[in-house]
């Protein structure tokens, strides 16, 4: 009995020394790699809050900029002046670093999804990456639709990014899915759009409407000062509607205004 007591003491002693000395490797090349990994991905994080605290900042000046540009400028005050000027230049600046910011972050992003998606498409660095990305192409996607109307870039570019989702085994990134479905029920007119819209209403009143117009679709005949807007109709075709250029305002309407082969493909 004293000999096997003395036989397991010695093998705990041996496995207590082989742990000690598993320990003093250090950490294996795999921990490093994905310590590295996690650095990356906590440095593509704060690049990312850093460009929505600027952008923050850019649309708190864009609405003190707006209630400024509001005041007739003969009672504006020396000091509210001098604010107009300097907002003015800090929105120029401010729009750059944005977009450098905004480059950089994409940069970020497609180098940790390069690595997260075939190595650790389970990790939470990689589905918070995801989700990032996601945000960021809605956030395009819906700069797309308002300075262009090409809702068919738009979706094109969100489809792309839920593809990472499928790419990583992931479930579907739920506001991604809801921008899709909503862009393509706006990138056609309905009947019932259609009909809201009055004589008399302005550019943006149609475009709250009936969503933006494709910019392609847009024609302009100065020498009988109109200017059309076609938007065209899933069902093939297009309607239209006519805006005075010298009021800006719809005169006129047609629901069945264009032939489904003249109209241009967004």
């Amino acid at each position: 009995m004293k000999r096997n007591r003395l036989l397991a003491v010695c093998i705990a002693l041996v496995a207590i020394a082989g742990l000690h000395q598993g320990c003093s490797r250090g950490p294996s090349e795999e921990e490093l790699k994905l310590a590295a990994f996690q650095e990356q991905a906590a440095g593509m994080k704060q690049a990312y809050e850093d460009l929505l605290t600027l952008r923050a900042e850019i649309e708190t000046a864009q609405t003190t900029l707006a209630e400024l540009q509001e005041i007739p400028e003969n009672q504006l005050t020396d000091e509210q002046k001098l604010e107009l000027e300097e907002l003015t230049a800090r929105l120029e600046t401010a729009a750059v670093e944005s977009e450098t910011a905004f480059e950089e972050v994409q940069g970020m992003i497609a180098d940790l999804l390069n690595v997260g998606i075939n190595e650790y498409p389970e990790s939470p660095e990689t589905a918070e990456a995801l989700v990032i990305y996601a945000d960021e192409a809605i956030f395009v996607a819906e700069d797309l639709v308002v300075k262009s109307g090409d809702y068919k870039k738009a979706i094109d570019h969100l489809a792309n990014a839920e593809s990472y989702f499928q790419a990583a085994g992931l479930s579907s990134y739920h506001p991604l899915v809801a921008k899709i479905a909503e862009l393509d029920d706006w990138r056609f007119v309905t009947q019932e759009r259609f009909d809201q819209v009055k004589k008399g209403m302005t550019k943006d009143e149609v475009a709250a409407l009936v969503g933006q117009v494709y910019f392609r679709n847009v024609q302009e005949s100065p020498s009988k000062g109109v200017e059309t807007w076609l938007y065209k109709k899933r069902e093939g075709g297009a309607a239209a509607f006519y805006f005075k250029i010298k009021t800006q305002k719809v005169y006129d309407k047609n629901w069945e205004a264009v032939a489904a082969q003249t109209v241009v493909e967004d």
